[in-house]
């Protein structure tokens, strides 16, 4: 079983090392990507931190 998986795990990093990247991304465009998650994930994942709070509140009264 751990030959079959070092086998795989060599493979796949002998094959990613052989390629050139196809996108290349500068720190304006990872800014942009970065902004964008913020903006899109932000406001759900705070509201679910809020309801968090409420029911821990709940729970300890």
């Amino acid at each position: 079983m751990k030959r079959k998986l070092w086998t795989g795990a060599s493979t796949l990093t002998l094959g990613t090392l052989a390629c050139q990247p196809v996108l290349a991304i500068g720190w304006r465009e990872g800014a942009l990507i970065f902004l964008l998650i913020v903006l899109l994930l932000g406001p759900p994942v705070y509201r679910f931190l809020r309801r968090l709070e409420k029911a821990r509140e709940r729970m300890k009264k």
